[in-house]
């Protein structure tokens, strides 16, 4: 059965301009890698600051362009202006006429650089910022500005660097601890993202961001296996934040981890009151209640939970339980009956992935072999089984390009980045495939992209 959904999943750090974003829901892409198993889902006993991470990483607009300061120019709040309300291709226009006609403008440079990272433009987006950094080496600002774009754009390793950069010019820069030991703590490189959020809690005074500091600082304790200290952190957090739900929420599961149920349960309830539309907090909250004998009680938290996260099978399976223990057995037996569907329906999806994922093999050989218009048949084949499949959408669109069929492929990738808009590897390799189309198809950095 598929456990409850990490509650951590999607959480945004919410500290300081470069991590406001909620928007990214794809995951954190380390380009060319493979997901880092912090982001794959855990039963919704353990807590993981996957989604934390992912979200802080996925700058907004308005995040960048704040720390990229504001040339002496109205063209350039105007370009502000457009970014904000989402013109990125007008304001990239305007700034590129600024840039070239100012070309050492380092302000510019970063706000356009930031502008490129949001379309996404790759390659312009790297040349960009590199100039801003090689213009203004000893900037500590000009460094946590190009940080975020670069992780906005997926390039962990090149944003780490940069932010490390900041840091050792701008030792009092916070947000820039904060995101090195986000990145850090992605690699699983604990006990270095623990200095630095450290640091990022010591230079932070506003109350909200504090709060927030100490509750991701308590996720990473958890990481470390540190469930007492975690629990002190977020005890800290809902100090000057009374009225958060997933810090309660955090407590609680913590502390059933210790095995203090008596004790997590009013943490339960407490983030049920503050956050009514968690389906986790219902979910653990009926858990507790069920361990009580408050069966009834138990059976509307999870019938709540069902609501907001219909296909969760383990809220079902519960369900049932609790229906029973309550004496509705009439009702049991019908959700008895659903699981049974969607467990049915689960083993179809099970059979289709092993048929897909034998495609999918076959396909990958045949264009190793230089085989494409056979790949290209097995791509579709797949796509017939999965045709939200962006890994076979992206196969298949270089496959047209290496048949010189570079419309449909540059297609079938704008139409994969429409869907998947915060997807780096996608955009990645857009820019890439749109370079070597530019230059006449010639094919070598395709054949490197494909290599990855």
């Amino acid at each position: 059965m598929k456990p409850v959904q990490n509650p951590w999943d999607g959480v945004s750090s919410g500290c300081g301009s470069v991590c406001t974003s909620r928007s990214l829901e794809s995951g954190l892409r380390l380009a060319g890698k493979p997901m880092h198993p912090l982001f794959l889902p855990k039963a919704a006993t353990v807590i993981s600051i996957a989604g934390i991470i992912l979200m802080a990483l996925g700058a907004t607009a308005a995040g960048l362009l704040a720390q990229a300061g504001t040339p002496d120019s109205a063209q350039i709040p105007e370009a502000e202006r457009l970014i904000q309300q989402g013109h990125l291709n007008e304001a990239i226009a305007l700034l590129e006429r600024f840039v070239q006609a100012r070309p050492r403008n380092v302000d510019a440079l970063l706000m356009l650089g930031s502008a490129f990272s949001l379309v996404p433009r790759r390659n312009e987006a790297v040349q960009v910022l590199i100039r801003a950094i090689e213009l203004s080496p000893t900037r500590a600002q000009v460094h946590a500005s190009a940080g975020a774009a670069f992780a906005r754009l997926g390039e962990q390793d090149a944003a780490l660097q940069v932010f490390e950069r900041a840091v050792t010019l701008d030792p009092d820069l916070g947000d820039a601890h904060l995101n090195i030991a986000l990145i850090l703590a992605a690699r699983e490189e604990f006990d270095r993202a623990a200095e630095h959020m450290a640091k990022a809690m010591r230079l932070e005074s506003d109350r909200a961001k504090r709060a927030r500091l100490h509750f991701l600082n308590g996720k990473l304790h958890v990481e470390r296996g540190q469930l007492e200290k975690a629990c002190e952190e977020f005890q800290r957090s809902l100090g000057l934040d009374p009225e958060n739900g997933e810090a309660y929420l955090a407590l609680g599961v913590t502390l059933k981890r210790l095995l203090l149920e008596d004790e997590a349960y009013p943490m339960f309830r407490r983030a049920v009151e503050v956050a009514p539309g968690d389906p986790t907090a219902h979910y653990q909250l009926a858990i507790e209640l069920q361990r009580r004998g408050a069966a009834q009680a138990a059976a509307d938290h999870f019938l709540h939970a069902h609501g907001l996260r219909p296909d969760d099978q383990s809220i079902v399976y519960n369900l049932t339980r609790a229906l029973h223990k309550a004496g509705q057995r009439d009702e049991s037996q019908e959700y008895r009956e659903l699981l049974a569907r969607m467990i049915e329906a689960d083993d179809r999806a099970r059979e289709n992935e092993l048929e897909t994922a034998q495609l999918h093999g076959e396909a990958v050989r045949l264009e190793e072999a230089g085989d494409y218009g056979e790949a290209l048949d097995k791509y579709r084949a797949v796509l017939r089984f999965e045709p939200l499949n962006a890994v076979a959408r992206r196969n298949l669109a270089l496959v047209l390009c290496r048949l010189g069929r570079w419309d449909e492929g540059i297609e079938e990738l704008e139409a994969i980045l429409r869907a998947n808009p915060d997807d780096a590897e996608i955009a990645r390799t857009h820019a890439i495939v749109l370079d070597e189309a530019r230059k006449g198809g010639r094919g070598t950095a395709l054949e490197a992209e494909k290599g990855q």
